[in-house]
């Protein structure tokens, strides 16, 4: 799932296009470029911008299709997720959807963050 990452300090102030690699319990995100520019694996911390409307739409598609390869590890469902948010989350605003996502993750739908 390629991304297009807003140009920050932490992409060089250049847009980049990349895929999320995995995620950590503190909330920062490692990203491996696909656009070939340098350096090929970076980082976003806490408060940096990630795409999360571009990757959300992505994850559910690939949900949907029960196709998990494209899928960072960590949002990889342990168990089948309920309809009810299948159908319903793009339709909720994205603080929301951000919090659905922690619930489920909670509640042992995907595998547990590292540290």
């Amino acid at each position: 799932m390629v991304l297009v990452i807003p140009a920050q300090p932490a992409t060089s102030n250049e847009e980049r296009q990349a895929v999320l690699f995995s995620c950590n319990r503190d909330g920062s995100l490692l990203l491996e470029g696909k656009d070939g520019k340098k350096p090929a694996r970076f980082s976003l911390k806490p408060g940096d911008r990630f795409p999360w409307e571009q990757f959300l739409p992505k994850l559910l598609v690939n949900w949907q299709l029960s196709d998990y390869k494209d899928i960072p590890k960590e949002f990889v469902p342990q168990k089948r997720i309920p309809e009810f948010v299948t159908e319903g989350l793009l339709g909720e605003p994205l603080e929301n959807q951000l919090k659905i996502l922690a619930t489920l993750r909670k509640q042992g739908y995907f595998p547990p963050l590292k540290k």
